[in-house]
């Protein structure tokens, strides 16, 4: 990608990300989000043990940002975000909140200005899919320490039926995102040595119609259940909505 086809494309996003913190507008995707609530809360809950004692960096903080969640545990946290409106509503949730050991920044995730071996922890949620995936990788793997782990709860893209979702709902998505590929896995083992990846939200979807009922909770678990059994099949994993992927040991640049 020549250099005006980069600054339109992060241009695109970062006036999109403005809008949208500004005025949130994915509401009527929220519901599904309960499909799936088993990986979000297994990635908060390794977040908050990793983080412990650590330097971390939220990659792509955005409005809801998790930096005030992992302040208490953490030695310092830093949040990044090509929103302006993003970061500011991080440092004044900072500010009145009384958190002294958090910072928010705007920055490019693809151009980082730290330095290597910055942090023992880079996490972020829907953050990777909306960059340049080989530019992404590659600055984590840098500014992350030898011993450090990266955390990411990102979409997948191989699911014929939720593209079809995705393509008939544009407005909540920028033109330039994609929701990740085996492929971009595969980017990823270049710079890291340790991937683990766990799936989420196939059959389990089936219970978003039935989420504020007593039947809901029943048939999550269920659903649940059984796209575990599902994932255990290599061509099956690869139709899940989300990914919770977990990298460790970045190679040397």
């Amino acid at each position: 990608m020549n250099k005006p086809q980069l600054d339109n494309r992060i241009a695109r996003e970062k006036e999109f990300h403005n809008n949208r913190f500004s005025e949130e507008n994915r509401d009527a995707q929220g519901k599904y989000y309960a499909a799936i609530k088993d990986g979000a809360r297994l990635f908060e809950q390794r977040l908050m043990i990793i983080s412990k004692n650590s330097d971390v960096l939220e990659y792509g903080c955005g409005s809801d940002c998790m930096s005030h969640r992992v302040a208490g545990a953490s030695r310092s946290v830093t949040g990044i975000d090509i929103s302006e409106v993003a970061v500011s509503l991080g440092n004044k949730k900072s500010e009145s909140l009384d958190i002294k050991n958090t910072e928010f920044t705007v920055m490019n995730a693809e151009e980082m200005d730290f330095k290597n071996d910055s942090f023992d922890v880079v996490f972020g949620r829907g953050i990777i899919h909306h960059l340049d995936i080989d530019r992404s990788f590659s600055e984590i793997s840098r500014v992350l320490r030898a011993d450090g782990t990266a955390l990411f709860w990102e979409p997948l893209g191989h699911n014929k039926l939720i593209n079809s979702y995705r393509k008939y709902t544009p407005d909540s998505r920028t033109i330039d995102e994609h929701p990740l590929l085996k492929s971009d896995i595969d980017i990823a083992r270049r710079y890291f040595a340790t991937i683990e990846i766990k799936y989420y939200g196939l059959t389990s979807l089936l219970s978003v119609p039935f989420r504020d009922s007593s039947f809901g909770d029943g048939l999550l678990k269920i659903t649940s259940a059984i796209d575990r059994a599902l994932f255990t099949l290599p061509i099956l994993k690869w139709q899940a909505w989300y990914c919770l992927i977990e990298m460790k040991n970045p190679r040397p640049s």
